[in-house]
């Protein structure tokens, strides 16, 4: 299970990049410059097809980011505190943790979002396939977790002697790893439509804009992006990852150099940076703990899957690229 969470968490995190498609050319509010072409009468037929894929997908993403990353983030608290997590609670445990609570109202904006962006144009099979398989599996899992939430929320091991808590167990793990593999299908797809659309814009942003605010976050969360999907691994190539952490570092200093005192919107964009700064922090720890082959302690091993997880891990870097998002996403 732990390797499939591992996958999940990174993404979440790469979910989450996928919101700031909200703010790329075509959506000028809040940017620091406005579009220096000329008035004209329209979208042209590629500009056109660009906000009817940008549209798309943000329904995509606006539904993953609002219920998985959640989901996610529970399943190790659940899990952490049982001897054997395959065999489930023997009823002498202390302290139990329930699993993430997922109400049916928590299902609302998916149940709207997803048959919405299935189908709107462009047809995207693969995407589409992997959006309806990611909605089929929150419905099979929501009134599971939620009877097991409730369960633990009220102590009511304590008045079964884990009776319903050992019931619930199989089917609610079962219920999670079918979340997880779609979490991933779904993941993987829209990673896949991303890169392709923030390539085309990135380049784009620049030849209309120059080198601005807009382009660095951009170029930026491209970057940051490019080492969590290497350093997701458990054992990645060191020198590739060296060389994407350069090119992490160069586009930030840069981007440091030019755009960093201007003003509107300097104390957002400092915010950005120190952000910036410790995602790279933690992109070294993760390096270093790979290339010098550093092993987890046994605590550390338990917190893999937490909110709590240890230096040079990938949840520890996924927390910190989400946090850099965040700040992307303000900009």
């Amino acid at each position: 299970m732990n390797r499939s969470l591992c996958a999940a968490a990174l993404a979440a995190a790469v979910s989450l990049s996928l919101a700031a498609c909200s703010k790329l050319p075509g959506n000028t509010a809040g940017s620091d410059h406005a579009d220096p072409t000329p008035a004209s009468s329209g979208p042209s037929p590629e500009e056109k097809a660009d906000q009817a894929l940008m549209g798309k997908l943000n329904n995509y993403i606006e539904c993953y980011n609002d219920v998985d990353r959640k989901i996610h983030a529970g399943i190790g608290p659940y899990t952490v505190w049982m001897k054997d997590p395959e065999a489930g609670p023997t009823g002498r445990e202390e302290r139990p943790i329930g699993p993430p609570d997922l109400t049916a109202g928590d299902l609302k904006l998916c149940d709207k979002a997803l048959p919405e962006a299935i189908a709107a144009q462009p047809s995207l099979p693969e995407l589409d396939k992997a959006a309806q398989g990611y909605l089929d599996a929150l419905h099979a899992l929501q009134p599971i977790t939620h009877e097991a939430a409730d369960y633990y929320q009220r102590d009511d091991y304590e008045d079964d002697g884990f009776a319903r808590g050992k019931a619930l167990h199989a089917p609610l793990m079962s219920a999670f790893g079918t979340f997880v593999e779609a979490s991933g299908v779904f993941s993987d797809a829209l990673d896949v439509a991303n890169d392709r659309l923030q390539d085309s814009q990135l380049a784009k942003v620049e030849a209309q804009e120059g080198r601005t605010r807009n382009f660095y976050r951009l170029a930026i969360m491209r970057d940051a992006k490019a080492l969590m999907d290497l350093m997701a691994e458990d054992n990645f190539d060191v020198t590739e990852a060296r060389r994407r952490l350069d090119a992490f570092n160069a586009i930030s200093d840069e981007a440091h150099a030019k755009v960093a005192e201007q003003e509107p919107g300097k104390l957002d964009w400092n915010s950005f940076e120190r952000t910036a700064e410790n995602f790279r922090r933690e992109s070294k720890e993760r390096l270093k703990r790979v290339a010098e082959k550093t092993p987890y302690s046994d605590i550390e091993r338990r917190m893999l899957d937490t909110t709590m997880a240890p230096h040079g891990s990938p949840g520890k870097l996924m927390q910190e690229y989400n946090s850099l998002v965040f700040q992307s996403n303000r900009q």
